[in-house]
């Protein structure tokens, strides 16, 4: 059975040529093990949190070395490509957010300069939408911590690609909603979270509900941080995740 040690490793090489800023962004793709490159898959964009940060590309395909079951799920169906990056937090420039480290910030109220790690993440993104084999109707996002942050990021950013996604422990940009009505997301968060504030789930959910957007929202009661634990258990998780499309 394949898992996650199966992806294969590649490294972006990437440079802003207006600023001269650059960094190397290892990253791990999974492929169906009887890919036909002729058909179209659903594709993941995997943005791992801060305990996962390195130049290993290997800690962004577990969660804290230990199981991410939301990827572990998606290859057992072995039906869908998931591209995972690694920042290497060297410095703020090199994590996914400009939060300066802060992970209380929460809510943001509008996008600053991406990190040179989010620009390089944004590039590695383009460069898979271009393959003739990735269904652009199906592409997801999913982050937990930093790269829950990180990926409300990039669905703001790019709103147009993305037609779910799953945040676990981030916070976003609740002044953006409107923009992203059209992704169905489902938020996920902790009520004892004393990293990234439970406000950070609630106040997209509220702003995503407002303009009417396909918004689920499971808090629970007692879970600290860890919520990725409960939350990649779901039993409904990958049905849902992989029954949504871009709506046209």
């Amino acid at each position: 059975m394949n898992t996650v040690d199966s992806m294969i490793r590649d490294v972006l090489n990437y440079k802003n040529t207006v600023t001269g800023d650059e960094m190397d962004l290892p990253y791990r793709v999974y492929y169906p093990s009887n890919m036909d490159e002729t058909k179209k898959y659903p594709m993941m964009f995997f943005l791992h949190g801060h305990g996962e940060c390195g130049t290993n590309n290997e800690y962004q395909i577990r969660v804290l070395q230990k199981p991410n079951e939301l990827l572990d799920r998606i290859i057992e169906r072995d039906n869908c490509i998931i591209v995972a990056p690694q920042c290497p937090c060297e410095h703020e420039k090199h994590e996914w957010i400009n939060v300066h480290h802060v992970w209380t910030t929460g809510s943001r109220e509008k996008l600053d300069d991406p990190s040179v790690a989010m620009q390089a993440a944004m590039m590695l993104l383009d460069m898979f939408l271009a393959k003739p084999f990735v269904d652009l109707d199906r592409v997801y996002a999913a982050g937990i911590s930093m790269g829950g942050y990180g990926m409300w990021e990039i669905v703001t950013r790019r709103p147009d690609v993305f037609a779910a996604a799953v945040p676990v422990c981030g916070a976003g940009f609740p002044g953006y909603a409107e923009q992203l009505k059209d992704i169905s997301v489902w938020i996920f968060h902790g009520l004892a979270d004393g990293t990234v504030p439970p406000s950070g789930g609630k106040d997209m959910e509220a702003a995503l509900k407002k303009v009417g957007a396909d918004v689920r929202a499971t808090y629970y009661e007692g879970v600290g941080h860890n919520s990725w634990i409960p939350a990649y258990k779901e039993p409904d998780l990958i049905d849902w995740l992989m029954s949504k499309s871009l709506k046209k």
